[in-house]
């Protein structure tokens, strides 16, 4: 009965695999197909001496740790005040939800709208409180710190509804005891709902890390990678190699070392939080 998904898995998934580890130990490229060969280790040395990798990777992780660091906070706070039923509460559930409910490339879209220096609806509402209009895509600092915001609207709603399974089966016994030992809200929150909750703020952590990493569709509509190469994450780098300058062979590369830097800074996130661990017996 595993044969179907196991013959579907092994076409999807490690048979391609294996084909992109095969390639990135080449030089193959869609112009000289022909051509192509083995040269094992060149495309990896090549990245590695290539200053427009290491800007990648820099802006890469920039990225990543900002935009989860954003959507942490909000997600936490957010279902922390949604946690106690009011009558309003079901609406603003659904309302802060609707970001996952639209296609990503619409909205990224309508944000490219909005964004427009000249006839975005963000600068004319700064015009109308005598803010000065902002370049929001033109410079490196703003055009970076737009991404963060745009990926953090977007995704906010998936740490919010973890953290908001997390509350719901969380046990009240600790919270009430602390309630009265005269702990306030606040003070209760950060020494028993937080520690409490870190089980699964991490999970939330480690798949928006990884999603992260790997984001294209906003930054490949927004800037491109630009202005110049200031937004130009390993992911898009990538894409611009294999099918742009169709270098399939180097474009395998990439992307096989963001799979290794994955893995690897998922491993060491769980082990340094102790998470999965398994305990000594006594």
């Amino acid at each position: 009965m595993l044969t179907p998904a196991t013959v579907l898995l092994v076409g999807l998934t490690i048979i391609p695999f294996a084909i992109s580890v095969a390639f990135s130990f080449s030089n193959y490229s869609l112009v000289t197909p022909d051509d192509f060969a083995f040269i094992w280790f060149e495309n990896y040395g090549r990245m590695f001496s290539s200053a427009e990798f290491w800007n990648a990777l820099r802006v890469t992780v920039i990225f990543t740790v900002a935009a989860v660091a954003v959507e942490l906070v909000l997600g936490v706070g957010i279902a922390a005040l949604l946690h106690h039923e009011t009558r309003a509460v079901p609406f603003f559930r659904v309302v802060y939800l609707l970001p996952l409910a639209i296609t990503p490339v619409a909205a990224v879209f309508t944000f490219r709208i909005m964004l427009n220096p000249s006839l975005g609806v963000l600068n004319y509402l700064l015009k109308q409180v005598g803010l000065p209009p902002q370049d929001w895509l033109g410079t490196p600092a703003m055009a970076l710190a737009t991404l963060v915001a745009v990926d953090a609207w977007q995704w906010t709603p998936f740490i919010m509804l973890i953290a908001a399974g997390g509350l719901a089966a969380m046990d009240q016994e600790p919270l009430e005891a602390a309630a009265m030992d005269g702990a306030g809200p606040v003070t209760s929150f950060f020494h028993h709902t937080l520690p409490m909750l870190f089980p699964y703020l991490v999970v939330a952590i480690v798949f928006r890390s990884i999603d992260a990493f790997k984001t294209f569709d906003i930054i490949f509509v927004l800037t491109g990678g630009g202005p110049g190469i200031a937004t130009r994450t390993l992911n898009l780098l990538a894409y611009k190699q294999g099918i742009e300058f169709l270098s399939m062979g180097y474009a395998a590369a990439l992307a096989i070392v963001m799979l290794i830097i994955t893995i690897v800074a998922s491993q060491v996130f769980l082990r340094r939080i102790n998470m999965f661990r398994p305990k000594a017996s006594l």
